[in-house]
């Protein structure tokens, strides 16, 4: 595999994911300092809400449609059963939110119409996941790229909206400037179309049964990825109170940011997997693995390093407030290198059509997590959460490379050795010049 072939691809999903970059610093520097904790804690509950529902959705639906979609000649109705599924979770998790609210709402000690807002979130983010996935199964990386510039800068723009001109505003406020970049978003998703798919038509069972059936395998990544994104929150919400909340989010909004380098990889690896899979090109998918997930282990260390250095720095400009945010980033920060090989190994299992092994080692992740995280967050609140959250995905990471590496035929050693010969042709190449 030559990635350089890829790089015009690889370099507009890295600018997509310099977004999310734009976006956590907008929250940062703009909402935060203006934001008091406890609103900012109740942003990060409801938010998580919609977020469960999200993740769900693209493990049951989403991530089976993009593996099939990309393999087999089935494509337009492979998407349109995606749809139509996508539509009926998305309608009983929006339910299942609002039957449940008023229980929510005392847990978490937030208001009722606050929580209420995970539902319109649902809303909104629909056409723009939908989009997204259609446009990463055609390896159209421009599209994703404007689809997620609408929602990403679309919130920032909320964000000075609502510091300068609004000023004195609370989590709805900003749930609503969500939900507004996000509608945006969607919009464009509808206008920049589905790959010639039609999302109207008949309903084709064979279709909805083969990517119900591939996604009830992969529910226990979905419930993975839960616990690593939003079970800390909910956790400490229930326990503790919202403004502690806020300064554990304050942590994992940068936290976020950077973990979400790995997504840009994701968006190239998963389908460019099942087509070498499908293809029988097992030397590619070797060197698939080796490749990207040495260089993505690399590179979200040295990213570590730097918010190591200057996580004090950071924080220091957000006030008081946030001064305990500074520790927690450092403590999840031992996590980023090993999530990114947790997703990138995993994306290449999961296109190659060996979910089960995914689930699996994201099964015994999870569990070992939440047996970690619920005394961790009672007796040490924050930093509990944080550390709870390194141990699981450093075991999370560590699992993953070697089940992908005892598939694909590799490991640890070949990886590093793949390395050692891919900079010592850089090395030579550059005598040569």
């Amino acid at each position: 595999m030559n990635l350089t072939r890829h790089l015009g691809l690889f370099t507009w999903a890295m600018a997509a994911k310099t977004l999310p970059l734009i976006y956590g610093l907008g929250f940062l520097l703009l909402v935060v300092p203006a934001f008091p904790v406890e609103e900012h804690g109740c942003f990060a509950i409801v938010f998580s809400v919609f977020t469960y529902v999200a993740l769900l959705n693209k493990f049951l639906v989403l991530n089976p449609m993009l593996r099939f979609a990309a393999d087999t000649n089935q494509f337009n109705c492979i998407i349109r059963s995606g749809f139509q599924l996508s539509i009926v979770f998305y309608i009983a998790g929006g339910l299942l939110i609002w039957i449940l609210t008023p229980v929510g709402a005392q847990i978490f000690r937030i208001n009722t119409s606050d929580l209420l807002l995970a539902v319109p979130l649902l809303a909104a983010f629909f056409f723009r996941d939908l989009g997204f996935f259609v446009q990463q199964t055609l390896y159209r990386t421009a599209k994703i790229f404007f689809i997620e510039t609408v929602y990403f800068i679309g919130s920032v723009v909320g964000f000075f909206y609502l510091v300068f001109h609004l000023v004195d505003f609370g989590a709805r406020e900003l749930l609503l400037a969500h939900i507004i970049a996000a509608s945006a978003s969607s919009l464009l998703s509808i206008m920049l179309g589905f790959g010639g798919a039609k999302l109207i038509g008949r309903i084709d069972i064979e279709a909805i049964k083969k990517l119900f059936n591939y996604g009830l395998l992969t529910l226990p990544i979905g419930f993975a990825n839960i616990v690593i994104y939003g079970a800390d929150v909910l956790i400490l919400g229930a326990i503790y109170t919202p403004a502690v909340v806020g300064v554990y989010n304050g942590a994992k909004k940068v936290y976020q940011v950077i973990s979400n380098i790995t997504q840009a990889v994701g968006i190239l690896v998963l389908p460019y997997a099942s087509r070498l899979s499908s293809s029988g090109r097992k030397d590619e998918l070797k060197a698939l693995f080796e490749k990207t997930t040495v260089y993505i282990w690399i590179g979200l260390f040295g990213i570590s390093i730097i918010g190591w250095l200057f996580a004090d720095v950071l924080y220091s400009f957000l006030g008081e407030a946030y001064i305990g945010s500074a520790l927690l980033l450092s403590i999840m920060l031992f996590a980023a290198p090993f999530e990114g090989i947790f997703y990138t190994a995993g994306n290449i299992l999961y296109g190659i059509g060996e979910a089960k092994r995914v689930a699996k080692v994201s099964t015994y992740g999870m569990i070992i997590l939440m047996i970690i995280l619920l005394p961790s967050v009672y007796f040490f609140d924050g930093v509990g959460a944080a550390g709870a959250l390194c141990v699981g995905l450093i075991v999370l990471g560590g699992g993953m490379f070697r089940v992908c590496g005892n598939y694909v035929d590799s490991g640890l050693m070949a990886s590093i050795h793949r390395l050692r010969k891919n900079i010592g042709n850089l090395l030579q190449t550059g005598r040569n010049a």
